[in-house]
């Protein structure tokens, strides 16, 4: 009898082949993770064990009829044969509950152990109807499986053999050891496991309670389970849907790429800007080279505009080019920003760079080389030499999977990969293995987080052996001087760095004002030869200040402009484009924004208003002032608005940011009404250090305790604290729903496509596939809104909600976005 893994159309794929490709390619994925080559023995086993289940009749039947019943699941059983394997191999007890997590959870995220595991006494009862309906359930379903394979154990055991001799032909092609287990009797384990099914599974679960109470702080069982999950499940898909990989790549030359990219881009250094981004550059090229070989944590500290980006590059092809001579095996640089809105700039940069190793100047970067990773980016992937580019399955696979040397991505990627539970964020953590982070404005990941995220990275490490740099103008306190290396220069070369630019002042009154008189204010210090940037913190108040300029002017004042996230992702793009245009040429536009300009968005003022925020968000706003050095000095308004007039107004700052930071932000710059930038260097660490010493640090701890004892999830009674699933980087908004804004004839265009291919698809996947085509120009169109605000008002007949052409007068406006006609609270972004 022939057994099947999977159909693609009318065509069968052999099991025992596809058991032998994971196996073989999980060890592959293991090979190239430093530090985690230990693991192969266990990833070969995990993928000759994974799909075990599949030689039952049950689903087999399934497999070609669409029957089976619940008996046809194939993923638990899988794991008790796991489990079964590496007891037998004596495994050691750690690897042996990572094999046996990996296994049953491959189709889904990893989930707490408890929920699976039973105790011996349990299992041996006469009768499992007293158990828990879904253990006993589950129970029932594995004893009618052993059953049927009891019934074809001779031709079971004949497949296991070939998928073993498979497994060894692929892992000697790959040059990977074959291990001697692979040639056991594999009738005799066979009849073992279904003679005993219950012994090993049964020994797993007191193993486990003695693993978690000793848990070790060092992270290792976690980083384990994680590198096992990930490479079955990369190799599990790769295989299943045909995909061929992608092949790794070494820049021609990669030590020399920025030099040669900025000989091409820059001259001779003329004003300050340029000289400090040209000392950056040289520093940290100069110091990079005496970088001890076992150095892990680097970071780059300085001005905004200083020139960061090129640098941070400089230093990590350097890093690359000196590892992959050691080992032979390119490490990926990973490239983490904090804001999709920031990715393209930084990506632009990274083609630009990598087009000098082309040779061809104008040629089209390889996605092999360079990859722009988040949920807005085009579903594309090229490799060199291949004009056409790959289908879009394989290109999604790819992609998600970050097979590329280079991968800009955002801190929701990285770090929900780091610290994660989700199938679909853990197929790229086996690409990590070795590799160099670059991650840059740190300081946006939120201050209860800061102690889980160090920590973290500190134990990656040495688990994954990571090389990090830390990239800001506003270094938190993370590690310790001992285990950092400053590319920068040494402590008085950085500070030197910051007193030698003094772009601006920020100048503060916190004096407590409404929406309505500040803009009264900023009407009568307007100054028609000057641009400028006001910076609130909700959507409510940012709006009310537009309308106010708006009312004022009447159209005849300076270029408008407002930007939120209450207008839709395309329309903020383009306005961005425009700013920048009448920037660059010499115009003086006023822009009302939230913080979505605060970070890395390269736009010069002169001069700034801001709402009351934290120092390093002050601090960030203010490198949108005078940023290329070309006045004397901007300046930068501070304002404290609040709610209400009189003794019960509340400080907006405090709906977005919490009473800690506002409060530190309040006392900060009451003691230092006038901040020069060379002065900025010292308040913001005065401010982390308050900050930190007032938030409440449990966040992260329990964490740090989820990791390291495997709960992933919350569905154990009895068990306290948090899970991973708990981390959450962007907090959702409760009670917000996403609506498709038909603002042009283009959009009405994607929306018409969406109905006729996607929400009228019946087909699955055909609906994916329709989708993932749609899916960029798609999110493009979307805004999210408080649910509240559309009850009633907007048929609920299709998802999402959509406000078609004729009703966009009465929802959307065309310069502030989504019509907010409730007094909904302070609405943030």
């Amino acid at each position: 009898m022939l057994y099947y893994a999977h159909k693609d159309g009318r065509r069968y794929h052999l099991l025992s082949i596809h058991l032998a490709r994971v196996a073989a390619g999980a060890a592959a994925r293991l090979q190239s993770l430093p530090g985690r080559r230990e693991l192969i023995p266990a990833a070969v086993l995990a993928g000759l064990a994974h799909d075990f289940g599949k030689y039952t009749t049950y689903f087999q039947r399934y497999l070609r009829q669409g029957r089976g019943g619940s008996a046809k699941q194939h993923a638990f059983i899988s794991g008790l044969w796991a489990a079964h394997l590496a007891a037998r191999l004596d495994l050691p007890v750690s690897l042996r509950l990572a094999v046996f997590l990996a296994v049953i959870r491959h189709h889904q995220g990893l989930a707490t152990p408890d929920e699976f595991l039973v105790p011996e006494r349990d299992l041996s009862l006469p009768s499992w109807d007293t158990l828990d309906p879904t253990v006993s359930g589950r129970l029932r379903v594995v004893k009618d499986q052993v059953a049927d394979l009891r019934n074809q154990a001779g031709t079971v055991a004949r497949s296991l053999f070939w998928a073993a001799r498979r497994a060894a032909l692929f892992l000697d092609g790959q040059g990977l050891a074959v291990p001697d287990w692979l040639g056991l009797n594999w009738s005799r384990i066979l009849q073992e496991f279904l003679d005993q099914w219950t012994a090993a599974y049964g020994e797993l679960y007191g193993q486990w309670r003695r693993l978690k109470r000793r848990a070790e702080k060092d992270l290792k069982n976690y980083f384990d389970t994680l590198s096992l999950f990930s490479a079955l499940i990369d190799a599990d898909k790769i295989h299943a849907a045909g995909v061929e990989e992608g092949k790794r790549a070494i820049f021609p030359a990669e030590g020399e790429l920025v030099e040669r990219y900025r000989a091409v881009r820059f001259s001779t250094p003329r004003t300050t800007m340029e000289m400090l981004r040209e000392n950056l550059y040289r520093n940290v090229t100069a110091r990079i080279k005496e970088a001890p070989p076992g150095q892990r944590i680097f970071t780059i500290t300085a001005p905004t505009g200083s020139g960061k980006t090129l640098a941070g590059m400089q230093a990590a092809l350097y890093l690359r080019g000196r590892l992959t001579a050691a080992s032979g095996l390119p490490p990926r640089i990973i490239y983490a920003l904090p804001f999709t809105s920031i990715i393209d700039q930084t990506f632009g940069v990274g083609e630009d760079v990598l087009r000098a190793a082309l040779a061809a100047p104008g040629a089209c970067v390889p996605t092999s080389w360079l990859l722009k990773h988040h949920h807005l980016a085009e579903i594309r992937y090229q490799e060199r030499g291949d004009d056409d580019g790959r289908s879009l399955d394989e290109a999604l696979m790819l992609i998600e999977s970050w097979q590329s040397e280079m991968v800009i991505t955002t801190f929701v990627q990285l770090f929900h990969t780091l610290i994660g539970y989700e199938n679909r964020m853990l197929k790229k953590f086996c690409r990590l293995g070795g590799a160099i982070l670059i991650l840059d404005e740190v300081q946006n990941i939120p201050v209860e987080y800061w102690p889980l995220v160090e920590e973290t990275l500190r134990r990656a490490c040495g688990q994954l052996d990571l090389r990090v740099i830390l990239m800001t103008a506003t270094r938190p306190e993370w590690f310790s001087d001992h285990e950092i290396m400053e590319l920068a220069g040494d402590p008085d070369t950085v500070r030197q760095q910051f007193q030698a630019v003094n772009r601006v002042i920020v100048s503060t009154d916190i004096t407590p004002l409404t929406v309505d008189l500040a803009a009264a204010d900023f009407l009568r210090c307007y100054r028609p030869g000057r641009s400028y940037l006001v910076v609130l913190n909700t959507i409510k108040s940012s709006i009310a200040f537009y309308a106010a300029l708006r009312e004022e002017w009447g159209g005849k004042g300076p270029p408008l402009y407002y930007l939120s996230t209450n207008i839709i992702p395309a329309e903020r793009e383009r306005r961005l484009k425009e700013i920048r245009a009448r920037l660059e040429r010499g115009e003086k536009p006023v822009l009302v924004s939230t913080q979505v300009v605060e970070a890395g968005v390269d736009l010069d003022f002169d001069e700034v208003w801001r709402d009351l925020g934290p120092v390093d968000s002050v601090v960030q706003v203010a490198g949108r002032c005078n940023r290329h050095f070309q006045r004397p000095q901007g300046n930068v308004r501070l304002l404290h608005l609040v709610d209400q007039a009189g003794d019960g107004g509340r400080s907006l700052a405090s709906f977005v940011y919490g009473k800690i930071h506002t409060l530190a932000a309040r006392r900060l710059f009451a003691a230092r009404p006038y901040l020069e930038e060379p002065d900025f260097f010292d308040a913001v660490d005065d401010y982390f250090r308050t900050v930190r010493q007032g938030k409440s640090m449990a966040e992260s701890e329990g964490l740090l305790e989820a990791m390291a004892k495997l709960r992933f999830t919350m569905e154990t009674v009895g068990e306290e604290g948090p899970a991973v699933q708990d981390f959450a980087l962007i907090r959702d908004l409760p009670h917000y729903v996403q609506v498709f804004v038909c603002t042009d004839a283009a959009a009405e265009d994607v929306w018409n496509r969406y109905q006729a291919t996607v929400a009228g698809e019946r087909d699955l996947k055909r609906r994916r596939e329709a989708f993932l085509i749609l899916k960029r120009d798609f999110l493009r169109y979307l805004v999210s809104v408080p649910a509240a605000l559309l009850l009633h008002r907007l048929g609920s007949e299709s998802r999402p909600p959509v406000i078609p052409p004729h009703l966009l007068e009465e929802f959307y406006d065309a310069q502030t976005g989504f019509k907010r006609v409730k007094d909904e609270g302070a609405l943030i972004y």
